[in-house]
């Protein structure tokens, strides 16, 4: 039966040894990270952990897809430490699952394949001729939907959903990248019920928070 993951679900802590070290793994698909203090103690744990788990097993891990990282240490030991585990050295700012790690999430050029994808979209549509009915569609569709990954985990810098809410009003009173046509109604009110007398078309800044908002809610569901 498949039911929907929850962070209880990706993350794991538990102590290995005699001397009880804290390991900690957050697993997503076919991916685990292993994480914790930057100590030769924990990367002799993982490294107990994996070896056992071959031999339990009888698979094999792939050392040369794996990598090693460590924050606030010098490149010398982060060396040693990725040499003994026989993997390679990982280096930050990284994309892992899409996302950018070990970069400020609020600068600007995080979110600029975001908009280009906005462009690039809004380039092709132009070409066509939309009635407005399909322009509120491809909006809640396509538009809406392409920074939905980004927003539910980081917050989107007001800068971002102001050039995001941009694209998508010109694009719905037929203005383009270069120019834009007067709108005639506020984009508060575009974005309302249709029972208030909106189009029903998804604000991207509140969407932004709602999303936010359930992870709070979710680890606050965890704690015992």
């Amino acid at each position: 039966m498949m039911r929907e993951a929850t962070i209880k679900d990706c993350f794991q802590s538990f102590l290995v040894g005699k001397n009880k070290i804290p390991v900690n793994i957050l697993q997503f698909a076919d991916d685990t990270i292993f994480f914790g203090e930057a100590s030769m103690d924990n990367v002799k744990a993982v490294k107990a952990i994996l070896r056992s788990y071959e031999m339990v097993s009888g698979l094999r891990i792939n050392f040369s897809k794996s990598q090693f990282g460590a924050i606030g240490q010098s490149e010398e030991w982060c060396c040693i430490a990725a040499d003994f585990l026989n993997c390679a050295m990982l280096h930050f700012p990284l994309c892992y699952l899409g996302l950018p790690i070990g970069i400020n999430p609020r600068r600007k050029v995080v979110w600029e394949p975001i908009i280009r994808k906005f462009e690039a979209r809004l380039n092709k549509w132009n070409q066509r001729s939309i009635s407005m009915a399909g322009r509120i569609t491809q909006i809640n569709v396509v538009l809406t939907a392409l920074p939905l990954f980004y927003q539910s985990s980081i917050r989107g810098p007001s800068a971002v959903i102001n050039r995001l809410t941009a694209i998508q009003r010109n694009f719905l009173w037929g203005g383009n990248l270069e120019g834009k046509k007067t709108a005639w109604v506020s984009w508060s009110q575009v974005c309302a019920s249709r029972e208030s007398g909106g189009l029903r078309i998804k604000d991207i800044k509140s969407l932004n928070n709602a999303f936010l908002i359930k992870w709070k809610w979710l680890m606050c569901q965890q704690i015992d």
